[in-house]
């Protein structure tokens, strides 16, 4: 349960077909290439939280771990950064989600489905699954998140065996297939953004089984599983095409194009597995925010407000009540404002851009928590190089995916 938290975090549905087309538009033919280099830098990081996870197991994650180990002014920074992720999620899926489904059952069917009906239905959800607990919550996401990793490696899988005039090739994995550097570190960016929820299953520590066992596993087994799975399903989504300009054009998800084609009349599966994955990452994405919500109020860096507990439940509904004014704020005014094909590009950036500075304190003060904490176990190679290795490659993707600034909303 406390691994499909992260996989299903992770959204391996949307992850591995909705932002291809956003990857490959910047990264060219090395789409694949740009998931191979988020799953190298996600893993680095991964194994920082893992090697926090064995000596603290708190709703706060990344607000503890660094509070504990660089002080309260810089917990406190990373906390508010880490608000501009998971309390955002519910609003980014569901908009993609209602905008997806409001074209696609026009196009195929003509029938008239405005998006924000989803962006209600997901928001009430969220709010009941929240409230009645997390046992419910990661049972659902065991179900759905099992049935999405297989539609979704199904459709990869149909583009090996049925290749467009390009064929199967290696050359996905050379930087050379990029337009530019520019482009392949935005990809990347776009990438690590699509394989981040990995650290979901650490908010969950203070109700889980054994967490300092299984945390760690949680977190590094989505990562890998994850990792090859969403290399694979763009290798081979981008194999069913006779080019990258082709799949970046397409009139709808290439997923979709690929399921029509070779799948007939089950291509409906794909859609299904799209719309599973909405609801499974907006309900665990649900649970990590109101936790992370509920331990940043503990520490009181964070109106007592949130500390409310619901009677029988015993869920954060403090929480949950801000969470749904957060989804009700940017699900249905934010689309508004900017168009709802811009929320996804735009937020899932800005995830990305935040998430490095609560990564990069992370890492440092991972070094400080061992010498000091336990100098028994420090090690150089575990707490000084893997860490540097993980800051130093978000730090150089970060620069030249600004480097110069990408066009508009992004800018």
């Amino acid at each position: 349960g406390v691994l499909m938290q992260s996989v299903t975090s992770i959204a391996p549905a949307i992850a591995g077909m909705f932002t291809l087309p956003f990857i490959a538009s910047n990264a060219g033919l090395a789409a694949p290439l740009a998931y191979l280099g988020a799953f190298v830098i996600a893993l680095f990081l991964g194994y920082v939280l893992a090697q926090f996870s064995k000596h603290l197991s708190s709703t706060g994650s990344y607000y503890t771990f660094v509070s504990r180990s660089l002080g309260g002014r810089m917990g406190f920074l990373v906390a508010w950064t880490y608000l501009l992720f998971y309390p955002v999620v519910v609003a980014q899926v569901g908009s993609f989600m209602g905008d997806t489904l409001s074209q696609t059952l026009k196009s195929q069917y003509n029938i008239d489905f405005p998006w924000w009906i989803f962006m209600v239905f997901l928001i009430v959800l969220c709010f009941i699954t929240g409230l009645r607990g997390v046992e419910l919550s990661v049972n659902l996401a065991i179900v759905l998140g099992i049935l999405e990793i297989v539609i979704v490696a199904a459709v990869g899988l149909t583009g090996f065996l049925h290749p467009g005039t390009g064929g199967v090739t290696t050359a996905v994995f050379s930087p050379g297939s990029a337009p530019d550097f520019h482009g392949l570190f935005l990809g990347v960016v776009f990438a690590i953004f699509a394989i981040t929820g990995w650290d979901a299953a650490a908010p969950l520590a203070e109700e889980s089984a054994d967490p300092k066992r299984n945390i760690p596993r949680a977190v590094l087994g989505s990562i890998i599983i994850l990792g090859f799975f969403l290399v694979f399903v763009s290798w081979g989504q981008i194999s069913a095409f006779n080019s990258v300009d082709d799949l970046t054009s397409a009139p709808q998800l290439p997923a979709f194009i690929i399921g029509q084609q070779h799948w007939g009349g089950l291509w409906w599966l794909i859609l299904l597995a799209l719309f599973n994955s909405a609801v499974a990452v907006a309900i665990v994405c649900t649970n990590a925010a109101t936790r992370f919500m509920f331990g940043m109020a503990r520490a009181g860096a964070l109106p007592n407000y949130l500390l409310k507990v619901h009677p029988k439940h015993h869920t954060p509904v403090g929480a949950l009540r801000i969470q749904t004014v957060i989804n009700v704020l940017l699900g249905l005014l934010l689309p508004l404002a900017i168009g709802v094909a811009n929320v996804y590009n735009l937020t899932g950036t800005w995830f990305t851009f935040a998430l490095a500075f609560v990564y990069i304190a992370a890492n440092i003060g991972l070094v400080r928590f061992y010498r000091r904490e336990h100098p028994d176990e420090f090690n150089v190679l575990k707490h000084v190089v893997v860490p540097a290795i993980g800051s130093i490659a978000l730090i150089v993707v970060v620069y030249y995916s600004v480097v110069p600034l990408p066009a508009w909303p992004i800018t």
